[in-house]
């Protein structure tokens, strides 16, 4: 019996499994076929290589979306359909999941995509020897095996009742790659990636462009309308806009930092913005280990001294959403008690008084107006009940680096929008975990982590997971300022652009009105 039928409950987001569907529910003749657009990205892209790059960020993942395929993809109910896999089962502990892929598949060097290929790029995040940082993200994975060419067996350490969610977005542990083509290129196949996806790497301009083309031999091709993705790194956000409104782009990357922009987008008949509300947050971590931070009491206070409309309205015209728990209105968590500390200037200076010392402490930001801004806001916050809080500006691809190396007293970071909160929440709290930035430790949330990815019911999950957030949100090791909000603005013209799971903006299957 299939675990889709088995969980009823469970169902409706994650375990449907089923055949050849169309990827777009719109009548085939409502699009139009041909053109090329041009896309402004948030970012430079470092690369596709996960053994070099470790994880894809927003830039890498619109890419990623075009030119990789993943073995499922979210519909916009949230229902997992088939992509690469065309169904999947699970035996009754949810230890070991089945999924039958689809036939006739090639990578774009023509080489077959089978569940060889596939088993190889999961062995090679995990080898050991490749000490790729995106290993941490598989590590539940036990092994990969195919035990013939149209069927992949994933084994996994403890059950996983959502296991065709989690690989449903083309991550660097998702975006299946061509073996042939990294074992030729070597160091170069970072720069020179190879997918099954729509989309074939025509031409690569460091800093400049990089132009997809259409795979002519797609298994889906009918379904793909463009005949060229040109996309450009634009990190400045009013160049970004510039280029929209001159034409020059099709459609933009964008966020509530640029909340001027998106509200004239929003005024503009010849624009369209996309938005999507999604799960996870904005967060940041404290360094458990270090003072001061190493005593709750700060902790706490710097929590209780922030006020997240104030700090929306700042930054964000108000558009930004307060979060008080990594969750967010995209996710199927639901606390009605989440431990939210109060909003308590008072009690922060009572707090601050008791702790007897100096608190004067360094936080990283990105040397970017968006990081000065949001770290000047914080200062001030914090600055009110007593502690004062040095900008440490450093570049964003700094960040990562720092915060696995432990090197901060306060970062920023964020939990993006998955399916399930099992990933990174089991990565960003459990002791010993790699991504534990904040250096605690705690039995009790070890328990509720542990117990929270192994319960196939998904209320009890629920609960699990408001507890372990009741619980972080008393010791104060991160805190979380907005839920995720993904935006994208076009020109009116870009029809068929999907909800942005995981902040994706896939532009893949969008055609030209």
């Amino acid at each position: 019996m299939t675990a889709a039928v088995r969980s009823s409950a469970l169902a409706r987001v994650f375990l449907v499994a089923g055949f050849a569907v169309s990827l777009c529910a719109v009548p085939a003749n409502a699009q139009k076929k041909g053109g090329s657009i041009t896309m402004g990205l948030e970012l430079d892209i470092a690369g596709f290589d996960p053994l070099k790059v470790g994880v894809y960020d927003t830039a890498a993942l619109t890419a990623a979306a075009a030119i990789f395929d993943t073995l499922t993809y979210l519909d916009d109910k949230g229902v997992v359909q088939p992509k690469l896999a065309l169904s999947w089962s699970s035996t009754e502990d949810f230890k070991t999941w089945t999924f039958k892929l689809r036939p006739g598949v090639k990578f774009h060097d023509g080489t077959p995509f089978n569940a060889q290929a596939f088993k190889d790029n999961v062995d090679r995040q995990k080898d050991p020897a490749n000490k790729c940082r995106c290993a941490f993200y598989i590590s539940f994975v036990n092994s990969v095996e195919a035990p013939d060419e149209l069927t992949v067996v994933y084994n996994l350490k403890d059950p996983s009742v959502n296991m065709p969610a989690l690989v449903s977005f083309a991550s660097g542990n998702n975006s299946v790659h061509s073996p042939t083509a990294w074992k030729a290129k070597g160091d170069d196949y970072n720069r020179n990636p190879v997918g099954t996806g729509p989309f074939i790497l025509k031409s690569w301009t460091a800093g400049d462009r990089l132009v997809l083309e259409k795979n002519p031999d797609y298994w889906d091709k009918d379904r793909v309308y463009l005949d060229r993705i040109v996309l450009k790194p634009l990190p400045d956000a009013q160049s970004r806009f510039a280029s929209l409104q001159s034409g020059e782009a099709d459609v933009v990357w964008d966020d509530e930092a640029d909340a001027d922009n998106i509200q004239k987008a929003q005024k503009d008949p010849k624009l369209t913005v996309h938005t999507y509300a999604g799960s996870g947050a904005a967060v940041a971590a404290f360094n458990t280990k270090v003072a001061p931070f190493d005593d709750v009491r700060v902790r706490q206070a710097l929590v209780m001294a922030l006020d997240r409309k104030k700090m929306s309205q700042a930054l964000t015209n108000g558009l930004a959403r307060p979060a008080t728990n990594p969750y967010g209105d995209g996710s199927w968590v639901k606390c009605k008690d989440d431990g939210a500390l109060p909003e308590d200037a008072e009690k922060a200076k009572a707090l601050i008084k008791e702790y007897g010392k100096p608190v004067e402490f360094k936080m990283l930001v990105t040397a970017t107006p968006r990081g000065r801004a949001t770290g000047q806001v914080l200062q001030q916050f914090w600055k009110r009940v007593g502690a004062n809080m040095e900008i440490e500006q450093v570049d964003q691809a700094t960040i990562p680096p720092r915060a696995f190396m432990r090197q901060f007293q306060v970062t920023p970071w964020r939990i993006v929008d998955l399916a399930d909160p099992d990933v990174q929440m089991y990565a960003n709290f459990r002791t010993g975990s790699p991504v534990a930035l904040a250096n605690y430790s705690n039995p009790e949330l070890d328990q509720l982590l542990d117990r929270a990815r192994v319960t196939a019911d998904q209320a009890k999950r629920a609960e699990d997971y408001c507890a372990i957030s009741r619980l972080i949100n008393k010791e104060a090791i991160w805190y979380w300022t907005f839920q995720n909000t993904y935006y994208a603005m076009s020109s009116a013209k870009v029809k068929g652009l999907p909800k942005m799971y995981s902040g994706i903006v896939d532009v893949s299957r969008v055609w030209l009105e």
